[in-house]
């Protein structure tokens, strides 16, 4: 008697440990499972993002952002840089370096003070109206084509179909400028690459 019971423990705990292994077994089945689901998903998420006056709305994912959130950006950056006066010039300057790539800031700046101190100068000032814009999604780059009005005191000396790219880099969920720069019908993007 006194065996049979040995026995019977015996034969529970041994019954007792295979169902424990078993258990653990699938929960780690289970864990990798969920480890290959969240490494295949991760990234994917896409937020929507609308915007303050309701136009469209627009999209970021992983390392890409929607076409009309670049250009709805690109609009707006065009007209922080190239509606100018002498008095507002380095205000929307310093504005437009907040939005720039740590990297690229003192190029941009440097190239805004060159354009300011022409303005101050001359005592001119700068209207940029936007016709088209032309995007460009794998490079995140925006090509604007508009006429570039140019002011001296309250008369206008020059007015001028222009092309201007924007150049985009989604940093941290935050798209900041990399690229603001002139460019021509012939090469939007100023890639070099004429006819793109």
């Amino acid at each position: 008697m006194i065996s049979d019971k040995y026995i019977s423990t015996s034969s529970n705990k041994s019954s007792e440990i295979t169902f424990l292994r078993l258990a653990v077994g699938v929960l780690l089945l289970i864990i990798l499972v969920e480890g290959m689901v969240l490494q295949k998903t991760l990234g994917m998420e896409k937020t929507v993002i609308v915007p303050p006056v309701i136009e469209k709305s627009f999209w970021v994912s992983g390392n890409e952002v929607s076409k009309s959130y670049l250009e709805q950006m690109a609009y707006w950056y065009a007209g922080l840089a190239l509606n100018v006066t002498p008095s507002t010039g380095e205000y929307q300057k310093q504005q437009f370096l907040h939005f720039a790539t740590p990297s690229d800031t003192g190029r941009i700046a440097a190239d805004m003070a060159l354009r300011l101190d022409f303005l101050s100068k001359n005592n001119t000032s700068t209207l940029f109206t936007a016709q088209t814009l032309n995007t460009d999604e794998k490079l995140m780059k925006v090509a604007i084509v508009g006429d570039l009005d140019t002011f001296v005191g309250d008369r206008r000396a020059s007015a001028r179909r222009t092309v201007f790219v924007i150049g985009f880099k989604y940093l941290n969920g935050r798209l900041y400028v990399s690229e603001f720069k002139e460019t021509n019908e012939q090469d939007m993007f100023g890639t070099g690459a004429a006819g793109k």
